[in-house]
């Protein structure tokens, strides 16, 4: 498999301190790192690194964190999509679900109402999203 395309075109992350703990978490997993693609995992590691670390009930509703549902606009067919953003584990009881390892899971953590988000799918199709709404 090719390489990912992968990135938010946000310019400045925000996650809360009980989100970074948890994804540190499952990065320093060596059983979970060896189901993910190494390019999230990095995108990840750069984006923990580079975040500012808040409190939850600081940002409630204002950005995308571990189980908070929000909605996603594809830009390419206007279909709009409520996700819930969980860990790799509690991925897939729901069709809504989207793993924190998973190229776009990766990239909306931290992002706000009318971000970007652009991945290519599993058949390299390049991706683009909007955040439309993130509910508290």
């Amino acid at each position: 498999m090719g390489k990912v395309a992968m990135k938010s075109l946000a310019t400045k992350y925000t996650v809360t301190t009980r989100d970074h703990a948890q994804i540190t978490g499952l990065l320093k997993d060596p059983q979970v790192c060896d189901h993910a693609l190494p390019e999230v995992l990095r995108s990840l590691r750069e984006r923990l690194q580079r975040a500012e670390c808040v409190e939850a009930s600081q940002v409630s509703g204002e950005l995308i964190s571990m189980n908070s549902p929000f909605y996603l606009q594809d830009q390419t067919t206007g279909e709009v999509i409520k996700h819930w953003l969980c860990s790799p584990d509690a991925a897939g009881y729901s069709a809504n679900d989207l793993s924190i390892l998973s190229p776009l899971g990766a990239n909306v953590l931290g992002c706000r109402v009318g971000d970007e988000i652009v991945v290519d799918d599993a058949n390299g199709r390049r991706r683009r999203f909007t955040v439309l709404r993130i509910l508290a």
